[in-house]
C-alpha cells in the first residue's frame, strides 16, 4: 500500500511541475494556458513515442560582404 501511495504522490509531483512549466512558459491568462498546454502535450507525446517530426535543414549563415567605397 506504500508503493501505491508513492507513486501517487509521484504523479501528482509530475503534473504540477507540468502546470507549472507551461503557466510560467505561456503564460497565467486561461487562453495562453489551454493553447500552452495543448502545444506541450503534443511535444511531449512526441517525444515519448519517438514521433519524427520533419525538420528543416539547418542553413549555413552567409557571411558579410566586406565592399571598400
Amino acid at each position: 500500500m506504500r508503493l501505491l501511495s508513492k507513486i501517487l504522490w509521484f504523479l501528482a509531483f509530475l503534473a504540477a511541475t507540468f502546470v507549472w512549466m507551461v503557466l510560467f512558459e505561456h503564460g497565467f491568462s486561461m487562453q495562453a494556458f489551454s493553447k500552452g498546454f495543448r502545444e506541450e502535450w503534443q511535444s511531449l507525446s512526441r517525444m515519448v513515442t519517438g514521433a519524427q517530426t520533419e525538420i528543416a535543414p539547418a542553413t549555413a549563415p552567409t557571411p558579410p560582404s566586406k565592399s571598400k567605397p
